[in-house]
């Protein structure tokens, strides 16, 4: 790409990674992003981070902003950032990014970054694909899935086998068209395990359950406190049958009957 006179040079090996971490997370504080290239090997000093941030906002690749309710500033994708990404050919089609996203969204976008950084400190993450990416595949090819998940992760468990889930950060209700709307789509999707609802409350809890008991789909049920505590030792529930297990027993029950060509 060329650049006009006094325009930034972009650093391929840590510029280009942090954009796209920050285009994929939609909001992200400075310090999930600096822990986000610390853990990939592309960055190891808190404070060159911070002047790399800084510089990126200078030059209008990267807007900050204070969201209420936030204590720290967050930052996302400008409209000059995406385009340099989409010309590098990250994969997008006008949702996911905090382009499309208002900023009222950004503490839903700040927990779902938290929850994608556990599970890489885990070791046991093969793939996080992020919603930017699951709603261009869902938009620009055959390929997609039913919904615009929040993520869809790839895990190893302890025997280093590979199992698929979609993930939903459930922070507030919807409407009961909107979740029978959401058990009909559910119902069809075949290209992940499972799927499993993080809720924040014990109230939403009882409401997600009863309203996608009847649905065919694997669901499970789990608290973001507990995850985020205990991770695949986590507490689950896996709905229609009401069995509660551990994240990681879970796994390996659906490991066993996908080797004996069982459904769960």
């Amino acid at each position: 790409m060329r650049y006009a006179k006094g325009a930034i040079h972009l650093n391929e090996a840590k510029d280009i990674p942090l954009l796209q971490q920050i285009f994929q997370s939609a909001y992200a504080t400075q310090q999930q992003l600096f822990e986000f290239m610390r853990l990939r090997g592309c960055e190891q000093s808190g404070g060159a981070l911070r002047t790399r941030l800084a510089r990126l906002v200078k030059h209008d690749l990267v807007k900050r902003h204070t969201a209420l309710g936030l204590s720290s500033s967050v930052y996302s994708i400008s409209p000059n950032g995406r385009d340099v990404l989409i010309f590098r050919g990250e994969p997008y089609a006008g949702r996911g990014c905090g382009l499309d996203r208002p900023l009222s969204t950004a503490q839903h976008a700040v927990d779902l970054n938290g929850l994608h950084l556990a599970f890489l400190r885990s070791s046991r993450l093969h793939e996080w694909l992020p919603e930017t990416e699951i709603c261009a595949r869902n938009i620009l090819t055959t390929w997609g899935y039913v919904k615009d998940y929040d993520a869809v992760a790839t895990v190893r468990d302890e025997k280093g086998r590979l199992i698929t889930f979609a993930l939903e950060y459930e922070r507030s209700s919807k409407t009961d068209a909107e979740y029978q709307s959401v058990a009909i789509a559910l119902n069809r999707e075949a290209r992940v395990d499972f799927v499993l609802y993080v809720i924040t409350t014990a109230h939403l809890f009882a409401r997600v359950s009863a309203a996608l008991a009847q649905c065919r789909q694997h669901i499970v049920l789990c608290f973001v406190s507990d995850l985020h505590a205990r991770l695949f030792d986590a507490s689950v529930t896996l709905l229609r049958e009401h069995w509660r297990t551990t994240l990681a027993q879970f796994i390996n029950v659906k490991h066993e009957l996908k080797g004996t060509g069982s459904a769960a």
